[in-house]
């Protein structure tokens, strides 16, 4: 797999100094202008490394790619007003292609109507907005479809080893519409299995701080769990150091099955000593990579097929067996969505 992806992005990686063109069979994309006339942001709302460390090597695939430079913002905190004012202050100072993380999924829509408004082009990313979408495109995972999926294999394992699955749903921001999803597609799953059960559904959490004490007190307020999942990224490391010191102060409790979501240190860590059971590599790679192919396609003149198309990264399960090479799977994943833009998503 680690030859085979080398060979993809080798195909694709060739950069002229002007009307710069992907050299592959894959992109038609060529660049109109000097790579160095772009002025490129992209926006993640707050402090996190999970930007740096999937978010970040996506879009320097396409830095590489086509020799443009790609300059980035992290806001201090995650509200949309801080979010409003650091992209306006970029779009003062010329800045005209973005990639947002939009902070509030109702408050960035007004952000993009502005940025718009004032010429700018926008790509949202991260997660889904309010309807009526705004941005042009949206490029993100299928929270549902992973929180789904995620939930039907730890019932099933649970189910394997002649238990009923009893379940605590761990959630973060309940007023944002993606947490939402994510705690529909739980109970979905839960709904067609007749003995599995959510036992507590803890929500509001917005810091791994958090997500350490709901976890921590719902670990002890429901002896009979078997099964417990977190969703979201800050949730799932909250949970990740709570089983890991829930275990450690309990040496002789049994075994819960966790999932996680987000490949943090916390939760990879989690997976190796086996308090995971689970991971969901949401592709963050993908979103920068897909996200910033799309944004420049948008810049040269090309239009969204459908606008406000959510074009879905999809995700990768993590387990022992994978833990050191899922990496590869989610560029793998993320290259064969991108063959599909000029085809699929995007027209001239």
């Amino acid at each position: 797999m680690k030859k085979l992806v080398a060979l993809l992005l080798v195909a694709v990686m060739s950069i002229a100094a002007f009307g710069a063109l992907a050299e592959s069979t894959q992109f038609e994309l060529t660049l109109s202008k000097d790579p160095s006339e772009y002025k490129i942001l992209i926006y993640w709302p707050a402090p996190d490394t999970y930007f740096e460390d999937n978010i970040q090597p996506g879009y320097q695939a396409i830095e590489e790619m086509y020799g443009i430079t790609v300059d980035y913002v992290i806001g201090t905190e995650w509200t949309q007003d801080v979010e409003n004012q650091m992209v306006q202050a970029k779009m003062a100072e010329g800045y005209d292609l973005f990639m947002v993380y939009g902070a509030d999924t109702s408050g960035a829509n007004a952000l993009y109507q502005e940025m718009i408004d004032f010429g700018c082009t926008v790509v949202n990313y991260g997660g889904v907005m309010n309807d009526p979408q705004v941005a042009p495109v949206t490029v993100c995972g299928d929270v549902y479809d992973y929180s789904y999926n995620a939930t039907k294999k730890m019932i099933e394992d649970i189910e394997a080893t002649g238990e009923k699955a009893v379940i605590i749903d761990v959630l973060e921001n309940l007023g944002d519409v993606n947490t939402l999803e994510r705690q529909r597609g739980v109970e979905a799953a839960v709904a067609e299995y007749p003995d599995a059960t959510i036992c507590q559904t803890i929500g509001d959490i917005n810091t791994q701080d958090e997500g350490y004490e709901k976890v921590a007190d719902a670990l002890a307020a429901n002896p009979t769990a078997n099964g417990i999942i977190a969703t979201g990224g800050t949730a799932s490391r909250g949970l990740a150091t709570a089983l890991a010191d829930y275990y450690a102060s309990n040496p002789d409790a049994g075994h819960l099955y966790a999932v996680a979501t987000d490949p943090s240190d916390e939760v990879l860590a989690g997976v190796n000593s086996g308090a995971i059971d689970l991971g969901i590599a949401q592709n963050g790679y993908g979103q920068g990579y897909i996200g910033m192919l799309t944004l420049l396609h948008l810049a040269e003149g090309w239009n969204m097929v459908e606008f406000g198309k959510h074009i879905v990264t999809g995700y990768v399960f993590i387990t022992k067996d994978n833990v050191e090479t899922f990496p590869e799977d989610v560029k793998a994943l993320s290259e064969k969505i991108a063959a599909d833009l000029e085809t699929v998503y995007l027209s001239k």
